[in-house]
């Protein structure tokens, strides 16, 4: 087939597919009225899948994207703003977990879903790592510490800011005041060639949270950890990184140990309207 196709018999020349198109490289043929792609945009389509998801007859095709890979939207399924709402506002920090991990099914499950998280020109740059056994979290733990070590020994100002005098005396207590004694560990990566990497991070990081959420299984933004992995060769090495991955964030992964039973309070919004 052809990089963009259209099924002429059910097209209905609504040009629905030449609005939706991102960067407008979808024209409509002046003999037939049906879309066709611009003479060489193959190259700088961002295969977004707009015009497949968007056509109300299924007639558009785009190569390396077969039609079974587009879920058709199930209406049912769909939730009101209030439930929206509250699934929102109820989602928290975890940072007391159970023992219990969660099944690789279930991670697997909540890591699908964050396949979805938009990117900037859809260049989806953005690499995880799975740290799924609670001892190998407890590993990453302990050479956050190492590295905060080192630190409190060569650039005391840096020490005073992350506290990490307290940091160290709590491990050594047996506290992790770290990864909080999470038994999972995400870890989001790009490349530097990215156009925007820490916000496609953030934006990834979030929806693994939400669709955490959903799951039932509780998160937490591991900042020591993030600081760490950028700075110390040690926990590179055992992360597997790429010489030159930034890490943009990771997250605690795990069971809450209790559950919460009121929304809290925010203050309001900083907002100015035009």
């Amino acid at each position: 087939m052809a990089f963009f196709e259209v099924d002429a018999q059910r097209c209905k020349r609504d040009d629905i597919c030449i609005a939706e198109c991102p960067i407008h490289i979808i024209i409509s043929d002046r003999d037939s009225g049906v879309p066709k792609m611009r003479d060489g945009a193959e190259s700088v389509c961002i295969r977004c899948g707009h015009c497949v998801a968007v056509c109300p007859h299924g007639a558009v095709r785009i190569e390396d994207m077969p039609p079974e890979a587009f879920t058709p939207v199930d209406k049912s399924l769909a939730i009101d703003a209030r439930q929206a709402e509250q699934f929102l506002r109820g989602r928290r920090s975890i940072r007391t977990f159970r023992d219990t991990p969660v099944p690789h099914d279930q991670l697997a499950q909540i890591m699908e879903t964050v396949r979805w998280a938009p990117s900037a020109s859809h260049k989806q740059p953005v690499h995880w790592v799975m740290v799924e056994t609670p001892s190998a979290v407890r590993e990453m733990a302990e050479l956050v510490v190492d590295w905060m070590t080192e630190v409190r020994k060569e650039n005391p100002e840096l020490a005073r800011r992350f506290n990490v005098a307290g940091l160290i005396a709590g491990w050594r207590k047996g506290q992790d005041l770290i990864l909080r004694g999470a038994p999972h560990l995400a870890v989001a990566w790009t490349e530097p060639a990215a156009t925007w990497p820490e916000v496609d991070c953030a934006v990834a990081l979030t929806y693994l949270e939400l669709a955490a959420h959903a799951h039932g299984v509780g998160c937490c933004w591991a900042g020591y950890f993030t600081y760490a992995a950028n700075a110390y060769g040690p926990l590179r090495e055992a992360l597997g990184l790429p010489q030159d991955a930034r890490v943009c964030g990771g997250q605690m992964m795990g069971y809450a140990r209790f559950r919460y039973r009121r929304l809290p309070w925010r203050k309001p919004l900083a907002i100015d309207w035009k």
